[in-house]
């Protein structure tokens, strides 16, 4: 089995927001084969290539799978999306505006990946799962359609951590910042 990263990304009590938080304390609990690695990666993206690059040679992740609140504004709330990123980079301007997002405090998965495949510290396999948001306002609590899809939400990315067959399923697609929106999974 690979060694696999899986992180939660965004805002602690900010309602749907902190939904890949929420979700990375959840699967904390499991109990997880010994390649498995379950942690909050909602900081500053320049310490999460810290984080990556502490491993060592022969025992660095091969997989990344990250959760986080997504607006797409297409799709209703709680609806989860999975696909492997392609890995594509924005133009310089973007990867800039991603940097400089990262440094004011802002923490977006995209931000966090985009720079972390910049400065070399992702592994080629990176799993996006994304929750469509309903609520942004400070609070504990994740809005109805939110808090109706995180036990699937929850066994998605466990799924992406745990079950290559699953994700080899997976389309393939780009970041919010390059295009795409993902696929509707289940």
């Amino acid at each position: 089995m690979k060694r696999v990263i899986v992180g939660g990304v965004g805002y602690p009590d900010l309602c749907d927001y902190s939904i890949g938080i929420e979700i990375q304390e959840c699967l904390s609990k499991r109990a997880a084969p010994a390649q498995v690695v379950v942690e909050d990666l909602s900081y500053n993206p320049i310490a999460i290539i810290q984080r990556l690059g502490d491993e060592k040679d022969g025992e660095r992740f091969a997989r990344v799978v990250v959760v986080s609140a997504v607006r797409r504004g297409t799709r209703a709330a709680g609806t989860v999306s999975a696909y492997r990123w392609d890995g594509g980079m924005p133009s310089d301007e973007e990867i800039q505006r991603a940097v400089t997002d990262a440094v004011t405090g802002i923490i977006a998965v995209d931000n966090t990946l985009v720079i972390a495949r910049y400065f070399g510290a992702l592994p080629d396999e990176v799993v996006v799962v994304e929750v469509e948001p309903e609520t942004h306002e400070f609070g504990a609590s994740l809005s109805a359609g939110v808090a109706a899809a995180f036990d699937d939400a929850c066994d998605i990315v466990w799924s992406c951590a745990t079950d290559d067959d699953f994700v080899a399923r997976l389309p393939v697609s780009a970041l919010a910042l390059t295009t795409s929106p993902g696929v509707r999974i289940g």
